[in-house]
């Protein structure tokens, strides 16, 4: 193989001969794939996540996280300082980020995280019909990096361009992201392009993935893009966009290649019933092959990441009396309907709490008084985990719920209710019966799914977005850096900063991009 040199990042493309750039030159001396299997290799390594961080903010914006402090504890309290930025939403997040203390500042700008996957896409788009191999490889690379280029799209556009959906905002005016869709490298300046202009290149994207994908069918496993996860990820970007029909259409199609879902009861129940401790269960666990049956895609194989900067930065030693700084907020934990142990220290009812969070309590075979939950990030600030079929039945659940309040057809309320006892039920300890939820209102029925989507999708990325599609309530996080000195951050409703703004360091470097306000 030839070596070759190409430079990253469109906002972003950067080269080393004087052009203008969006960020600081930097080189990535990578191999020139002759073979379908040399670029399968180099996709593995510049297209899919799985050696970076998507966001590692993403979680600390939402209400799901609170502050319990640095409890007199010098090395607590530097943690909290370097969580303050996003867990205040700061105008000036990513540059106060890169100054806290004791930080590195590998890996925090998300602009620039994504966009190097996208111009990884783009160059296995550019060489898979260049090397050696068969067509239906070619086509399967083809069609992961398209899916992954559309997926990659949608996060950056919720990140950085409004919501879709926000009132009084029209989306084909309303700055999205720049499209980056070529390999070759120019001196253009890229501007950004429209919301809704960003939406629809997603769309084709994940479609023209799609066709290959039937058209050479292949099962390269759950870390690999594939149709289904094709369909998956068009059933929510068709949510985000209130399109109801399509999303039930899309989610359909994916639950009709996959639609089990894991019985939470046959995880291991010595830890789950009794002590989860820092090494056992978590949300990891309900991505992974090994343990869970309705993993679509995933890209947190195994102990991937475990030297990700605000993962580990954010979760220091903890002990009895010392829990990490950053923790689950009790608004998230009291939206289960069953957190502690019973009597005989059975713990019966809905797992989720036990199982998706680890936490911290007495170690030992003897119910404790009080259970301490908290939020370590093992996935939490991953920006996603990957696809399961619990968010299909969300997906169809939530479109269904829609029409019948648009329409009062008790059949889609009927529909929809399904779908949710569906997912609860392999959320619950068998043995005690589930008892279905039978709601009739339409607005108890609306808030319920939103409350139980909250329940299901913790910590990987969903919720984030969710709150901006949810017409972007206000929300309030208290910061306590060390006793008597807590601060109480707000988002008011329709805050522009659920929005957030672009790096300055990217600004700096391409004076065509306009900053949000």
């Amino acid at each position: 193989m030839k070596r070759i040199l190409y430079i990253l990042i469109p906002g972003l493309l950067l080269i080393n001969t004087g052009c203008k750039k969006f960020l600081e030159e930097k080189s990535q001396d990578e191999m020139r794939p002759s073979t379908v299997q040399d670029l399968n290799g180099l996709m593995a390594g510049e297209a899919y996540p799985y050696s970076v961080n998507i966001s590692s903010v993403l979680n600390l914006v939402t209400d799901d996280i609170s502050c319990v402090g640095g409890q007199g504890l010098p090395t607590y309290e530097a943690v909290v300082r370097r969580g303050k930025a996003p867990f205040s939403w700061s105008k000036q997040m990513f540059e106060e980020l890169l100054v806290a203390e004791g930080l590195s500042t590998v890996g925090l700008n998300s602009w620039e995280v994504i966009y190097n996957r996208i111009v990884g896409c783009n160059v296995g788009l550019e060489y898979a019909d260049k090397v050696i191999g068969n067509e239906a490889d070619k086509a399967n690379i083809k069609a992961e990096v398209l899916a992954l280029r559309g997926y990659y799209y949608f996060l950056l556009v919720n990140m950085y361009g409004k919501p879709y959906n926000a009132a009084g905002v029209d989306p084909e005016t309303s700055p999205g992201v720049p499209l980056k869709l070529k390999m070759v490298v120019t001196d253009a300046l890229f501007k950004r392009n429209s919301v809704a202009e960003v939406y629809r290149q997603i769309e084709q994207d994940i479609q023209a993935s799609i066709a290959l994908f039937q058209q050479y069918p292949q099962d390269r496993g759950v870390y690999k893009m594939s149709e289904t996860a094709g369909y998956a990820l068009l059933s929510r970007v068709y949510l985000y966009q209130e399109k109801w029909d399509l999303a039930i259409e899309y989610a359909n199609k994916a639950l009709a290649k996959k639609s089990v879902l894991t019985q939470l009861s046959t995880f291991n129940s010595a830890q789950y019933y009794l002590y989860n401790g820092p090494d056992g269960l978590n949300l990891n666990k309900i991505y992974s092959p090994a343990t869970s049956k309705e993993v679509i895609w995933t890209y947190v194989p195994n102990k991937s990441l475990e030297d990700d900067i605000l993962k580990t930065s954010l979760s220091p030693g903890y002990n009895r009396v010392n829990v990490p700084p950053y923790g689950i907020s009790p608004e998230l934990l009291n939206l289960y309907d069953s957190k502690g142990f019973e009597a005989n220290e059975v713990y019966i009812g809905d797992l989720r709490p036990r199982i998706y969070f680890t936490y911290a309590t007495y170690v030992g075979f003897t119910a404790p008084s009080t259970v301490t939950y908290f939020f370590r990030g093992i996935t939490g600030g991953m920006g996603g985990a990957g696809i399961r079929v619990a968010e299909l039945y969300l997906n169809r659940a939530e479109a269904n719920i829609q029409k019948f309040i648009q329409t009062g057809n008790d059949a889609l309320r009927i529909s929809a209710l399904n779908d949710l006892n569906t997912l609860r039920i392999s959320r619950y300890d068998t043995r005690k019966a589930y008892v279905p939820i039978d709601i009739t209102d339409q607005t108890q029925l609306l808030n319920f799914y939103k409350d139980e989507r909250r329940r299901e999708l913790p910590f990987d990325g969903h919720r984030w977005f969710d709150l901006r599609r949810y017409g972007m309530p206000s929300i309030s996080h208290e910061y306590l850096e060390t006793a008597g000195t807590g601060q109480t951050f707000t988002l008011s409703k329709g805050d522009s900063r659920y929005t957030w703004p672009i790096p300055q360091v990217v600004l700096d470097r391409n004076g065509e991009l306009t900053q949000n306000p």
